[in-house]
């Protein structure tokens, strides 16, 4: 039997509607537009145009594609040529830790099973043997997108820096609009201040570094399930301590017994075995039981 031409458009548009909603009704509710409220345009690859988009050339579709084989979470994946890859100028939670999953499922929703392409910048290698790389699939930039949408923060890390200006830009956005990660909680009377440069050798005065947090509230605060992070994969877990209003914790990087110091002032340690905090830039989120965002420090 011989189609019309109105039927076989019919068909062809039902069949691609089916395509599509595999992707778009799973629960993890980003479409990934490339047009909608995005100040940085992505084309593909390559050198960074003078209007300060990535402009990606179309001759670079001859590289190598590479099947994803397994996403372990949502910065590292494993290629079906056995190699793992982790992306350069992002990080994700950690297993346990607020949004894991998330970030994790929709890194397999954008490239599970699916081709990719990648681009070294200066480093090949981390320290766990991992090929450091930003990922490709199709006209997406993977690394920025993670950071755009909210299930990762920045992580920008020399000499490895190419992308670090859209990858502020992309973390900006996310912050501004409350997204994934950047979804704040109620509670926003704690103020943060960081001595992240020890005098003399780091290493050898741990506690030299520390945290302040003082309760600029006027109610009571139990800072059970709180935690605080720094940019990389250090992170502390408090216990349960109430939190007054006029009063400090002061959390030292090293070794010691949490204690309280008058009636203003609470000793915590983070009893790390090395320095947490960098001394040229780092970030602290500080987070409730929720894992919401009580409050970010920037230096």
């Amino acid at each position: 039997m011989i189609l019309s031409k109105n039927l076989l458009f019919r068909i062809l548009a039902i069949l691609m509607i089916l395509s599509v909603i595999p992707v778009t009704g799973c629960g993890l509710f980003y479409d990934f537009d490339r047009n909608e409220n995005n100040t940085h345009k992505e084309k593909i690859i390559g050198e960074t145009g003078q209007d300060g988009d990535i402009s990606l050339e179309k001759d670079n579709y001859s590289n190598p594609r590479y099947e994803v084989k397994e996403v372990i979470d949502g910065d590292t994946i494993v290629l079906s040529v056995g190699e793992r890859i982790r992306f350069i100028g992002m990080n994700t939670p950690e297993e346990g830790m607020y949004f894991y999953e998330e970030a994790r499922d929709v890194l397999k929703m954008m490239i599970l099973e699916k081709e990719v392409w990648l681009e070294k910048d200066i480093s090949d290698y981390d320290q766990y043997g991992r090929k450091l790389r930003y990922v490709y699939h199709d006209d997406i930039f993977v690394n920025l997108e993670m950071v755009k949408r909210g299930f990762a923060n920045i992580f920008t890390y020399p000499p490895d820096v190419k992308y670090s200006e859209q990858f502020l830009e992309a973390e900006r956005y996310a912050r501004e609009n409350n997204l994934g990660l950047w979804e704040s909680s109620k509670i926003d009377v704690v103020s943060i201040e960081i001595i992240f440069d020890a005098r003399g050798n780091d290493n050898e005065n741990i506690n030299g570094e520390s945290v302040v947090l003082e309760n600029i509230g006027s109610e009571v605060l139990d800072t059970s399930g709180w935690t605080i992070k720094d940019s990389g994969t250090n992170i502390y877990h408090f216990h349960s301590y109430k939190f007054n209003p006029d009063t400090r914790i002061i959390l030292f990087s090293g070794e010691g017994k949490d204690r309280n110091e008058g009636d203003e002032k609470r000793y915590m340690f983070w009893n790390s075995q090395r320095p947490v905090w960098n001394n040229d830039h780092d970030t602290l989120y500080l987070r409730d039981k929720q894992g919401l965002l009580i409050e970010i420090y920037n230096y």
